[in-house]
């Protein structure tokens, strides 16, 4: 994870599962520590779990709102099941905005 310019967001890359679950949560921690608004650049995430997908949606509750930019196509569908009306507090961006 890296953070992204002009703070206020972090940018993921690589997977969030079982090996990578305790970076995610100190991760999200920090990102939400300040308050909104909150971004995260999910372009390079290559996985996340289920339980990993939760502790988003915890985060995005916590921190209303959190948006997430372009997030990989498994992550929305698991998310439409999840959270059929879409989750509240969390703010799906399909494009980076400069």
């Amino acid at each position: 994870m890296v953070r992204l310019p002009g703070g206020g967001g972090l940018r993921v890359i690589g997977a969030v599962d079982l090996g990578t679950r305790e970076i995610w949560r100190k991760a999200l921690e920090t990102a939400t520590a300040s308050g909104p608004p909150v971004r995260l650049d999910l372009s390079e995430l290559s996985f996340i779990d289920t339980r990993g997908t939760s502790m988003l949606i915890a985060a995005a509750d916590a921190a209303a709102p959190l948006t997430i930019t372009r997030p990989p196509r498994s992550l929305r569908r698991v998310l439409a099941v999840l959270c059929p009306d879409g989750p509240a507090s969390l703010v799906i961006e399909e494009q980076e905005t400069s």
